[in-house]
């Protein structure tokens, strides 16, 4: 009987998400092509812009800030795969730009405006205005 309510709900939140994707992007894909644990719901609230909504992985505890654009295949999350429930998750400044395949790890904080450069890999603090690239990320103004 456990497994057949599980399923229920999975089934619920599956579809109350594609639905939401559906209200609020106009598009499915940003939830079946992507594993958007924080919701979509949640992004739109914060205005955030996917323009090309596929491979993106976004945590459930991440907070991000107002008007952020995050590209393809971009990956926000945890260190802590074992304990990703109570774990440390990065927060996402307003106006920030993210673009292709960067990763954004940790218990970490991308100030306001800053640009995350295609590929970087973020492990560390990254000051409001700033512009990071590289692996490991450096900042580069």
């Amino acid at each position: 009987m456990g497994t057949l309510l599980y399923l229920i709900k999975s089934l619920f939140i599956c579809f109350r998400e594609v639905l939401y994707a559906l209200i609020y992007y106009k598009n499915f894909k940003v939830y079946l092509c992507n594993h958007l644990t924080i919701g979509v719901k949640k992004l739109f609230l914060a205005k955030a812009t996917l323009p090309h909504p596929v491979g993106i992985v976004i945590g459930m505890n991440v907070k991000v800030g107002m008007n952020c654009t995050i590209y393809q295949n971009v990956t926000i999350g945890t260190k802590d795969v074992k304990n990703y429930v109570g774990a440390a998750y990065p927060t996402i400044g307003n106006g920030v730009v993210i673009y292709a395949n960067a990763i954004i790890f940790g218990n970490i904080t991308i100030g306001d405006n800053a640009v995350i450069g295609a590929g970087a890999v973020v492990f560390n603090d990254v000051a409001a205005n700033s512009i990071v690239v590289g692996n490991p990320a450096r900042v580069i103004r």
